[in-house]
Parts: structure tokens; C-alpha cells; sequence
């Protein structure tokens, strides 16, 4: 058993059978997160299987060897006013229950039996398909949620990284309870496993109850090949559809999450369109009164990243809005960042790390995802001091690596049937 601390912030240990554990106590609260981050995600699966993490994490809830009722486990932290939930990302996936500390060994009890002896009903599995189905044609409905799933598209093309997490509808409905016992066998092992715990919490109690509780086998993490990226060309990936509003997002590869330069990007990012005082908010919104909703973000995994501004725009509008945001993009990799912006933002991006971090399911997945995506753990104040250390120069230099000549690329939805006028738009940024 190894353990390692950092200025008390977090406690960490890792089993003689390869079982990691995280624990940071928050003595000032009364209540308690026990997260089980497994590092399995969409990217892992195979094209006739897409979506099986997804479907996999909606089965658990449908009832366990001591809790065999989607209604008794829901009933069981419900039933103490408690937060049960879960979620499927690229590449891990979390099931979480919030409760106040006194309950945290009966949320403990039932994430543990559902992960260690789901029954997966043929029935549920069934029953489950059509409303899995439901939240696939929800986010078909959603023209936000489709210009993503676009996007995706774009940049990771015939890559796991570039489906919709949720699956596609005849792979959906051809999953049986064989496929989920296979993904219960090859992705839920113990070495593939993080139990994260913060709170009021007692650290020896949860190492106790981990090793008891959580004693399942030992398959390895699954494996990941390295991304297909697009060509380096601006792409252009348009549905026509009657809307009032046209979504795009904007935006290309970005970083992996342990690339040095994240930090820097992350700046960058904030200082593009993060917040009411951002440049593209400023300009997109207030001066030019082209978007309600116009903003940056930057996601991050093994191998690759993306950089991407979105924004939802009159039709009859959009290409001014597509220029202005151009504009402001162009203006960071050509103007290095006055110290005073700069002083400003990284305000901005430790007040929200801060504040991110006051709840105890927010702590409890910041180390649990380091852990399982880097394998390197950093406090927040290591990170404040990594932003600390950015300098103008350095976001110059990111931003001129990143948001460089071929970084385009473009996802619409709205009432467009021609994707000449974009592309056109692109060519001459």
C-alpha cells in the first residue's frame, strides 16, 4: 500500500491489487461525495459498438444483486436527500452520490454493488433501448446539440473521438445483455478504477470500506489509438434546417491535456470568450449586437484537443458575426495581450477555479479525473501558480500554435443550403 499526501489537501493510496484511492477532507461541510471514475469512455469502443459506455452506464441503474429495482436504488440516497447521478464522457466515466456524511456508508454500499453485480434484466435492456433512443433524437432535435456532434465530426473524422457519445440507433438497438456483461468484464476492472471521496469524511474508513467493497477483477485499462485528425484544411459541415437562429461553432485542434502549454490556452481562451467582459462578448454582443450567446472553450484529451467558439446568430447575420469573430480571434495571434488584460484574466481563471472547488462532488472529480487522464495530480494552488507564471509572450505564442492558418473549421445549423458562402469566408481569414 503506497500513500502519498499534498499539504494535507488530498490523501492518496494505491492498493496491493492495483486499486486507487483518493481522499480529500472537507471538515467545514456536512455532507460527503463517493465518485467511481472508471478511464472508459466512447473513444475505446468500436464502430459496431458505439455508444456501449452509454448504454452500460444507463443499465446500472436498473438494479444490482442487494438493490434489484431502479426504483430502490434511486429510493436509497432519494430516500436521504441525497444526489445520485452519472456520466459518460470520451474518456472515463463517473458514478457519483451526494449525501449527507452520516449516509456516505449506504451511498458507498449501493455505487459499489452497482458496479460489482448489476443484473442487467433482459427486460430493462429492452426498456432501456427506447429511451436511450429518446435522448439520441433529443439531441438530433437540438440545433446546438447537433452542430456539436457536427463538429466532432469534423475534426476527428471515422475516429471514436468524432461520434456522439449516445450511440447511433442500429447499434443502440442491437446491444444484449452479453455485450454489457463483456464491457462489465473488460472496462470495470479495479486497475481501471479511481474511488474518489470528499467531504466530511474519515480517510481510514473509506480505505477500509474500498478494499472491502470494491475487490472486483483486475482487467487493465483499455486501449486507445492516436486520433485521426482532418487534413488541415478548412472543413465545412452544414444541415439545413428551418430555424430562427443560426448555431455554428467555430474551431479546430486544440491540445492535449498534458501539454504544457494548456495553461496558456486556457488564458487564451478566457480572454477570447469567457465571461460578460470577454473580447468576443464585447465586440459580438455588445458593439455589433449580432448574438445573444457567443463564447470559447477548449477541450482536452489523451492525444488531441479542440479550440472552439460558439455562438447562435440571426441567419440573415451570420456571416457578419462569422468576420467579427474572425476579427477577434486574428487580433490575439497577432497583438501580444496588454499586462493589465492579462492581470485581469488570470483573476478571472483562479476566482472560478476557487469557486468551482468549493463543493465537495466538484473536488472530489478534480483529482479523480487527473488521476485517471494524467496520472499526475495537481492541488489548485498548483495550478494558480501555473497561471502565475504565464506571460503575454507566451499566449502570443500558443495562440499563434493553435488558432494558426488551418485551425478552421465550421458547424451550422439553420436555414442554409449551399456551404459556398462559408467556405469562401474561411479561405480568406
Amino acid at each position: 500500500m503506497t500513500t502519498t499526501s499534498a499539504d494535507g489537501q488530498y490523501h492518496r493510496v494505491v492498493l496491493s491489487n492495483g486499486l486507487r484511492i483518493l481522499v480529500a477532507p472537507m471538515p467545514h461541510t456536512r455532507s460527503a461525495t463517493v465518485g467511481l471514475f472508471f478511464g472508459t469512455g466512447s473513444r475505446y469502443e468500436a464502430y459496431e459498438q458505439a455508444g456501449i459506455a452509454h448504454f452500460f452506464e444507463h443499465m446500472l441503474f436498473k438494479g444490482s444483486s442487494r438493490y434489484p429495482s431502479a426504483q430502490l436504488i434511486a429510493e436509497t440516497i432519494e430516500g436521504v436527500g441525497g444526489i445520485l447521478n452519472a456520466g459518460t464522457d470520451k474518456e472515463l466515466t463517473v458514478y457519483w452520490a451526494k449525501v449527507a456524511s452520516a449516509h456516505l456508508p449506504k451511498a458507498f454500499d449501493l455505487l459499489a454493488d452497482m458496479v460489482r453485480a448489476p443484473l442487467f434484466d433482459e427486460d430493462e435492456v429492452a426498456r432501456e433501448k427506447r429511451v436511450v433512443l429518446e435522448e439520441l433524437n433529443a439531441i438530433v432535435d437540438s440545433p446546438g446539440d447537433w452542430a456539436a456532434v457536427q463538429f466532432d465530426a469534423l475534426l476527428w473524422p471515422d475516429d471514436p473521438l468524432g461520434w456522439e457519445t449516445v450511440g447511433r440507433r442500429d447499434t443502440i438497438m442491437a446491444f444484449t445483455r452479453d455485450d454489457l456483461h463483456a464491457y462489465l468484464n473488460r472496462a470495470c476492472g479495479r486497475r481501471n478504477l479511481v474511488v474518489s471521496v470528499a467531504g466530511d469524511v474519515d480517510v481510514d474508513w473509506v480505505l477500509k470500506q474500498s478494499e472491502t467493497e470494491l475487490n472486483q477483477n483486475g482487467s487493465a485499462p483499455p486501449h486507445w489509438t492516436r486520433a485521426a485528425l482532418a487534413n488541415g484544411q478548412p472543413l465545412v459541415a452544414l444541415e439545413e434546417r428551418p430555424t430562427e437562429q443560426c448555431y455554428l461553432l467555430l474551431g479546430g485542434h486544440g491540445l492535449n491535456h498534458s501539454d504544457p502549454d494548456r495553461f496558456a490556452l486556457s488564458l487564451a481562451s478566457a480572454i477570447l470568450g469567457e465571461g460578460m467582459s470577454s473580447r468576443l462578448f464585447l465586440e459580438v454582443r455588445e458593439r455589433q449586437g449580432l448574438a445573444y450567446d457567443v463564447h470559447s472553450s477548449i477541450s482536452q484529451f489523451h492525444d488531441t484537443g479542440a479550440v472552439v467558439v460558439g455562438a447562435g446568430v440571426d441567419p440573415e447575420r451570420t456571416e457578419a458575426a462569422i468576420t467579427a469573430i474572425l476579427r477577434e480571434v486574428d487580433r490575439l495571434r497577432q497583438e501580444a495581450v496588454p499586462e493589465s488584460e492579462l492581470r485581469k484574466i488570470k483573476e478571472f481563471v483562479k476566482g472560478r477555479l476557487w469557486l468551482g472547488l468549493e463543493d465537495s462532488r466538484s473536488v472530489a472529480g478534480w483529482y479523480a479525473a487527473q488521476e485517471l487522464l494524467r496520472g499526475e495530480i495537481l492541488t489548485a494552488d498548483d495550478v494558480v501558480d501555473r497561471v502565475e507564471a504565464v506571460t503575454s509572450a507566451d499566449i502570443l505564442r500558443v495562440a499563434q500554435r493553435v488558432y494558426g492558418p488551418n485551425w478552421l473549421n465550421l458547424s451550422v445549423v439553420g436555414p442554409f443550403n449551399n456551404t459556398d458562402q462559408f467556405r469562401e469566408l474561411l479561405r480568406f481569414s
